[in-house]
């Protein structure tokens, strides 16, 4: 393992002290009377990490358009960069590629959740993060996502029961809201990886957390994506409620009583047990042969799907929070 082996001295008759890396303290500025944070890791090793390194100047991006392309690639590269962690992007215009400007200013108002355009000319874009780390913890994001979803759900299932073409066609447009609210947790859950002191900003205080976020985004993203495939398929053929329904109806249980889970101190055996009766559900209800026309089974299929998704993001919040507890049953 490379590193500086150091010893550990007692002073004051009580206090253990070890001397930092002469180098280090130097590249980075440390001074007498900055402050540290020692976080405390699973492992029992420990994490030593000067505040000041929160308040560096975040990463600037750039791109350059040399000639006129196709939007959705620039669109593309963009979400790369944003989800990357970038603070600040340029997007730079040729002169035979300035059509694509307001092309792009559409986009970032339209599909990115806390950046902002800060500076304009015909050959440029700056564009900015405007919201802080701690603002946007990735509980609060997760939350935010589970309640659009819960809402297009809950919209869903009376927009079929009423066949309302408009408002079908409103909760496929809401799919766009979940999308930006699943890139910034992507974009949060990456500077988290990059930077100790970000993750704390979070509030996570675990780095295993951080995957069991991925699964939990990109379940609730997946979830959002079969409702508007069900509102998709209504459209082209009428689907048949008296099947599709119950199933929505208890997925929408479970949906609740997953964000009860994740917005309160839930208790082991509730996480276990709401796991528990998904899996069962969904093996029951796989099971079930009904004879029925190609939409329904394609909407039953996605309903079901939306339940094991559900299953899979109390299953990692379980894994959040339960980790190095004692659990006892019974």
């Amino acid at each position: 393992m490379r590193g500086d082996i150091r010893k550990v001295q007692l002073t004051g008759g009580a206090t253990l002290i070890v001397s930092l890396p002469k180098e280090w303290a130097k590249r980075i500025s440390l001074a007498p009377g900055d402050e540290v944070l020692v976080v405390t890791q699973p492992d029992d090793t420990l994490i030593l990490i000067p505040k000041k390194l929160g308040k560096r100047a975040g990463v600037v991006s750039e791109m350059t358009i040399n000639q006129p392309v196709d939007v959705s690639e620039v669109e593309r590269l963009f979400l790369t960069l944003y989800i990357g962690g970038a603070e600040t992007i340029i997007v730079r215009f040729s002169h035979s590629a300035t059509t694509l400007r307001r092309q792009i200013k559409e986009f970032i108002r339209r599909r990115i959740v806390d950046m902002e355009i800060v500076e304009e000319a015909s050959d440029r874009l700056i564009v900015q993060s405007m919201i802080s780390a701690t603002e946007l913890a990735v509980v609060d994001i997760t939350a935010k996502m589970l309640r659009l979803v819960a809402n297009m759900l809950n919209d869903l299932t009376i927009g079929l029961e009423k066949d309302d073409v408009a408002m079908l066609r409103d909760v496929i447009e809401r799919d766009d809201e979940v999308d930006r609210l699943y890139w910034l947790m992507e974009r949060q859950l990456k500077r988290a990886a990059m930077s100790r002191y970000v993750m704390l900003e979070l509030k996570i205080d675990d780095p295993r957390d951080l995957v069991e976020y991925v699964i939990i985004a990109k379940s609730i993203e997946r979830m959002a994506d079969h409702i508007c495939r069900i509102a998709y398929v209504n459209q082209e053929e009428k689907i048949d409620m008296r099947i599709v329904g119950p199933i929505l109806a208890k997925v929408g249980e479970f949906l609740k009583q997953a964000e009860d889970l994740i917005t309160s101190e839930a208790t082991p055996q509730k996480i276990a047990e709401l796991q528990g009766e998904i899996v069962a559900w969904s093996q029951k209800t796989r099971r079930e042969e009904v004879l029925s026309d190609p939409a329904t089974s394609i909407a039953k299929e996605s309903a079901v799907r939306i339940g094991e998704y559900i299953g899979d993001i109390v299953e990692s919040l379980g894994r959040i929070r339960l980790k190095d507890k004692a659990i006892v049953i019974g």
